[in-house]
């Protein structure tokens, strides 16, 4: 069951075809829901608006309506641990929007054991305004996910025109020295990311340019989004991380601890 357009549908999406579905003009978020609560839901708001502002999208429901629908299409799938994503599509002077949920997770075994990450083949172009929003436009990021999991990598990191790091295809990354962390800065190109946001507000994560040849001088490094929340590097390229599990743990469940809506 999915909600589209003020309906709630079981079965086939009465897609009608527009600017989002024909050029990519469209804004998503996806939430995590963890016992059966959405994790932040003025954050991905906010964020969810400002993509409409940039890609001239004039969406018009208010947030208290958008989370009464976003909690009721979890609650009639019966989602308690999983995820729910908003789509916003343009359709001319107006719009269209999907919301769907689904009950995966990031296991805690994966977590206990890192990603293994690389570089990405192709590079973000700083100056591009779509990597500052979360838009439909989003194949390329696909693509370098699916090229690193097919030589068995979990993540691909992407650098930009100057070889600075910006983010990886579906996350954000952070790298630890002396205990202190930093990521890369807004305007290195990328998205920033829910979690990305609070670390930054709530944890004092510092912002730096950080550069392809700087990632052999930190101690570890770590990824995060909305639904992996933390996520410890094992492995960059050919560079192994001896991370501090008991840290990056502590650190998520203060992050889990937060009171958002």
């Amino acid at each position: 069951m999915i909600y589209f357009n003020g309906k709630y549908y079981n079965d086939e999406i009465p897609y009608s075809l527009n600017e989002g579905l024909m050029y990519g003009m469209g804004v998503f978020e996806t939430l995590k829901v963890n016992n059966g609560k959405l994790e932040f839901f003025n954050y991905h708001y906010e964020r969810l608006i400002n993509g409409c502002k940039v890609l001239d999208i004039n969406f018009n429901i208010v947030i208290e309506k958008l989370y009464n629908i976003s909690m009721e299409v979890i609650r009639k799938n019966n989602i308690i641990n999983g995820s729910l994503k908003i789509n916003v599509l343009k359709n001319r002077e107006t719009f269209d929007i999907i919301v769907t949920s689904n009950n995966r997770v990031y296991l805690e075994k994966v977590k206990d054991k890192g990603y293994n990450v690389v570089f990405a083949k192709n590079r973000k172009f700083s100056k591009n305004p779509l990597n500052y929003i979360k838009s439909n436009n989003y194949a390329i990021n696909i693509l370098e996910l699916n090229r690193a999991m097919n030589i068995s990598k979990n993540e691909a990191i992407f650098l930009n025109e100057k070889d600075e790091i910006t983010e990886g295809s579906i996350s954000n990354i952070y790298f630890v020295k002396n205990n202190e962390i930093y990521t890369p800065k807004l305007e290195c190109g990328l998205l920033n990311g829910v979690i990305r946001r609070i670390l930054i507000e709530e944890f004092n994560v510092k912002e730096a340019i950080i550069r392809d040849e700087d990632i052999k001088y930190y101690d570890y490094a770590f990824l995060s989004n909305s639904l992996m929340r933390i996520m410890p590097i094992k492995m960059f390229e050919d560079i192994k991380y001896d991370f501090n599990l008991k840290f990056l743990k502590n650190l998520e469940k203060e992050i889990e601890n937060i009171n958002f809506i």
